[in-house]
């Protein structure tokens, strides 16, 4: 998904969280060009609503944000940094996804751009920690639990230090929330230990190197000890910085992993890119308009393998790392400021030193299924996307150099929404053919191949309304040599055959219930117990079963 925001918008942070309950993660951004908050609900698992924006105040330019329960409704309120107006505001959320006006909190300092919520003195309420980098500290604010805080203590992070960053965690294991801080103007990580009662002690620092500039921090156990480590990127040296912990609020002084001498790393995030049981990190260069990730292996050790090329100065300044398709397998959202776009990358299954090629199908298209073969017999790949949003699906060319030429647009109807596509040869002809499952307009639809890659205009089949189709494949079903095809309805549940007569058309057969499956998201065809008739494993998205 590439969500083009607002011209002139400039997001440059975003936070995740499931904002009206309907179990999907949804995206909220700072528009610190438009002195907004957009809230993008979410359709499915990788496609948005259009961007829903709150005002943060005229000359605000909202520079982070921090998602949580202020006034313990259950709903995900956000609070902003505003560097513009020195201030601090709270928009309480509601069961809609949609957010009351502002509520602002000035500081007793200038240019906050850095925010982070936690419970600092144990009495189940969320507090806030903003940093400023023009006054060169961090102001407490404690919750009240009905959404108004209340400003608490202010601690210096020493002049010139021009903190830009903070990470929250145990890192003493007293069962207190302490604050790291990352001190871009004085090239240092600041500690500061929780007491418990919302006051903490004085700082005390690590070097990140002369010149280092860190940028952002984030804390996680990185060597399997039960301690909490910091990471870093120093902007100013073009690597990656560890601090291992001790358990007691100490740190070893820094490990660093080098990006390349060009590099200048601003944020970092914790994900698993590789699939397996190691925390890997992935980092956005701005300058360079790339995201880097950084695979970890068991020794304790990083290697920078695969690299991410953005738009050309599209200045990437923001990751933020979850599962948004529940594969169990990091998806990325990016953030683009020149660009004006929040990007997000699902499926992005990391190879050792790949390096991938942006195609753009259409602005806002958010395609979500794709399936690769020799549509036009040129012994080249070709591709098929679905465009859920622009209701079509796209063919691509495979050249003999690796790249793609876009040639070919199918409609599959206004309001279809295709949202997963297989194939087959469904007339007998020798030629593959296209089925697309369309969520909208509760149908199958089937495209026809040629043999020149081109395909005939799309053959709809009706289902029951409100069956809202979405995983679909094809299988002999009943040994009559003909392809049928099975489809899972993610709004009635259950799946249906559709019997083929081989010659492209299709009779709508019996629909089975699955009662462990709530909203079905996939499905595959094998025979599985080897006894000569097709089989079917379906998964859902909810539950956790198949």
């Amino acid at each position: 998904m590439k969500s083009s925001v607002v011209s002139d918008s400039k997001p440059c942070a975003v936070a995740l969280g499931d904002v009206n309950n309907d179990h999907l993660l949804d995206i909220v951004a700072a528009n610190s060009g438009t002195d907004t908050i957009g809230v993008f609900l979410s359709l499915s698992n990788s496609n948005f609503r259009g961007q829903q924006t709150y005002s943060t105040g005229h000359g605000s330019h909202p520079t982070s944000l921090v998602l949580t329960d202020f006034n313990n409704d259950t709903y995900l309120d956000v609070a902003v940094a505003n560097y513009g107006t020195n201030n601090i505001g709270i928009f309480l959320g509601n069961k809609t996804g949609g957010y009351a006006q502002q509520k602002n909190y000035p500081l007793n300092a200038s240019r906050p751009v850095f925010i982070v919520a936690g419970d600092f003195n144990h009495d189940n309420l969320a507090d806030i920690i903003v940093a400023s980098n023009g006054t060169y500290c961090i102001d407490i604010f404690l919750g009240n639990g009905d959404g108004t805080l209340r400003y608490y203590q202010t601690y210096s992070t020493g002049y010139d230090s021009s903190p830009v960053a903070m990470a929250v965690g145990d890192f003493n294991q007293d069962n207190s929330l302490d604050i790291a801080v990352a001190n871009y103007g004085t090239d240092n990580v600041g500690i500061f230990l929780g007491i418990g009662d919302g006051t903490f002690t004085r700082q005390y620092t690590y070097s990140t190197s002369l010149n280092s500039n860190p940028s952002s921090i984030i804390t996680g156990d990185l060597d399997n000890d039960n301690h909490l480590d910091l990471l870093v990127t120093n902007s100013g040296t073009g690597s990656i910085g560890i601090f291992f912990g001790n358990g007691n609020g100490t740190f070893s002084q820094q490990t660093t992993f080098s990006i390349n001498s060009k590099s200048h790393p601003t944020y970092i995030q914790f994900g698993n890119f590789d699939q397996d049981t190691q925390i890997d990190v992935v980092v956005v260069d701005p300058t360079n308009d790339e995201v880097y990730i950084f695979l970890r292996y068991a020794n304790k050790t990083f290697a920078a393998t695969t690299i991410y090329d953005g738009t050309f100065q599209s200045f990437p300044c923001f990751v933020a790392v979850a599962d948004f398709n529940g594969n169990n397998q990091s998806d990325i959202v990016i953030v683009n400021y020149e660009t004006n776009e929040v990007l997000l990358l699902t499926n992005y299954f990391i190879l050792p030193s790949a390096r991938k090629t942006n195609y753009l199908v259409e602005q806002g298209s958010a395609p979500s299924s794709v399936i690769a073969y020799d549509f036009n017999n040129d012994s080249q790949s070709d591709l098929v996307t679905n465009n859920v949003a622009g209701d079509s699906l796209l063919i691509l060319f495979g050249n003999d150099n690796g790249t793609y030429d876009v040639t070919l647009s199918y409609s599959t109807g206004i309001g279809s929404f295709p949202e997963r596509l297989c194939m087959g040869d469904l007339n007998n002809d020798k030629r593959m053919d296209i089925v697309s499952a369309n969520y909208g307009s509760d149908s199958i639809g089937i495209l026809i191949g040629q043999n020149n890659g081109t395909f005939s205009n799309v053959m709809t089949v009706a289902m029951t309304p409100g069956s809202k189709p979405w995983p679909v494949s094809v299988g002999d079903f009943n040994n009559d040599t003909q392809l049928d095809i099975v489809v899972a309805n993610q709004g009635l549940g259950g799946f249906t055959i559709l019997r083929g007569h081989g010659d492209g058309n299709f009779t709508i057969g019996m629909t089975y219930a699955v009662q462990t499956i709530k909203e079905p998201y996939s499905i595959a065809v094998g025979d599985i117990n080897k006894d000569k008739y097709l089989d079917l494993v379906i998964a859902g998205c909810t539950f956790g079963n198949i």
